[in-house]
């Protein structure tokens, strides 16, 4: 299940926020499979799974490290928040389309975050502001399950990205306040879509070192990138047992 919120033009010098709600199932559900995979997904957001995701955080390992990327001197620290919620009762995550009018990384698929400033006391701060400054969202609302491994960002290394997993409650975004300068779209995806192999797919990247990133389909946008990998990692420590996605990768052969 996905939902969207999308800007559109409503005369040459204005723009209203109009809601566009869409589901998307990466196959068709009898009322019995419904009924029969349900409690799996639904327990998704308990006390009892968080303490477990808890424990997982930290040792899952990232897709893309330093090893593939080397991260330059002086490098920046940047954070994103990882939202976890519910829509219309199903368990799902919170994406963002960047505007297209930043400088980098436009028209991208992201979670909400940016860089640290220095006045910031932790990266679990950061990407709090920068959700509240993006969405509107107030921190209060999030409950902070814990951070994990940072990542390089971009081809050049000149960022480290630290992504926060956090949980709120039902979410609507047509009642969110959102920045025009910095977000195009909002959306959600289910977990249920995520964890669909018909919708997992990889990419391959050749530089100095070769590596190969998750790729997710069938929703409103493609999910890529630095996003798509942190989703690749959240999904193996909140659904281990419903992910059944693997990252394979063939170096060259010399």
């Amino acid at each position: 299940m996905c939902s969207i919120l999308k800007k559109v033009a409503n005369s040459p010098s204005t723009q209203r926020l109009c809601c566009r709600f869409t589901t998307f199932q990466s196959k068709s559900y009898s009322q019995d499979q419904k009924k029969s995979d349900a409690s799996p997904f639904q327990n998704i957001l308990s006390d009892e799974n968080r303490r477990r995701v808890q424990q997982r955080l930290k040792n899952v390992k990232p897709v893309r490290t330093d090893k593939h990327i080397p991260l330059k001197e002086g490098h920046r620290t940047a954070a994103v928040l990882v939202p976890l919620c519910t829509v219309q009762g199903e368990p799902s995550i919170l994406l963002t389309l960047r505007s297209r009018q930043l400088m980098q990384y436009r028209g991208h698929v992201s979670f909400p975050g940016g860089n640290a400033d220095a006045s910031d006391p932790d990266v679990v701060f950061t990407a709090l502001r920068e959700t509240h400054e993006e969405l509107g969202i107030e921190p209060s609302a999030f409950t902070i399950w814990g951070e994990m491994n940072p990542l390089p960002a971009g081809q050049l290394g000149g960022q480290l990205v630290h992504p926060i997993l956090a949980s709120t409650g039902e979410i609507d975004v047509s009642t969110m306040n959102v920045s025009d300068e910095e977000v195009e779209e909002v959306f959600t995806v289910s977990i249920r879509h995520l964890c669909d192999p018909e919708n997992c797919r990889s990419t391959r990247f050749d530089q100095k070192r070769s590596y190969t990133l998750p790729v997710y389909t069938g929703g409103p946008h493609r999910i890529w990138g630095l996003t798509a990998t942190i989703t690749h990692m959240l999904l193996n420590v909140l659904v281990p047992d419903l992910y059944k996605f693997k990252l394979r990768h063939k170096p060259d052969q010399m």
